[in-house]
C-alpha cells in the first residue's frame, strides 16, 4: 500500500526589494549606486540568462563580508533585435523588450538586499537613491507579492 507524503513548503524571502525607475545605464546606475551608498557593485561574468538565450538581464552584485550584507542590481528589461526572415520589405527588424519580472514593467532595476545578521535602514536607502539626481523614483516592493519572485532567486 502506497502513502503520500504532502510537503508543505513555503520559500520565505527574507531580503528587501526596491523598484528603481531611471533612463541611466546599467553600469552609471551602479556607478551612482556606489558612489552614494559607498558601497562596490560589479558586473557579474554571467548575466541572468532565461527565456531560451533570448533575453540576458545585467546582474551587478557585491557582498559585504563586514556586515554580512549582499546587494544586487537586476536589470528587469532587456532589449533586442528580432529579425523577421520572412519579411521582404525594407524594415525587417524590429525592436522588443523582455522583462524579467512582468508584474512590475514599468521598472527599469531591482536593487535587491540580503542580510544574514542585521537590515540596513530601507527609508534611509530609499532617501539615499531618491537624491541621486538621474533616478526618477524609488520605492519598496514586497516579494511576497510578486508572481514570478523565484526569478529573483540565484
Amino acid at each position: 500500500m502506497s502513502k503520500v507524503v504532502v510537503l508543505n513548503y513555503q520559500n520565505d524571502h527574507d531580503y528587501n526589494l526596491v523598484g528603481l525607475h531611471t533612463s541611466l545605464e546599467d553600469y552609471r546606475l551602479a556607478f551612482f549606486l556606489n558612489s552614494n551608498l559607498n558601497i562596490q557593485l560589479k558586473r557579474n561574468a554571467d548575466d541572468l540568462d532565461f527565456y531560451d538565450g533570448h533575453a540576458q538581464f545585467a546582474l551587478y552584485t557585491y557582498d559585504c563580508s563586514k556586515d554580512f550584507i549582499t546587494w544586487s542590481l537586476i536589470a528587469n528589461k532587456y532589449n533586442y533585435v528580432s529579425k523577421d526572415l520572412t519579411s521582404t520589405n525594407l524594415f525587417s527588424e524590429q525592436y522588443q523588450t523582455s522583462v524579467l519580472i512582468p508584474e512590475k514593467k514599468q521598472v527599469d532595476y531591482f536593487l535587491k538586499i540580503e542580510a544574514d545578521m542585521h537590515m540596513p535602514k530601507l527609508e534611509t536607502i530609499l532617501s539615499t537613491i531618491n537624491n541621486i539626481k538621474n533616478i526618477l523614483t524609488s520605492y519598496s516592493i514586497n516579494p511576497q507579492t510578486l508572481k514570478s519572485r523565484d526569478f529573483l532567486i540565484f
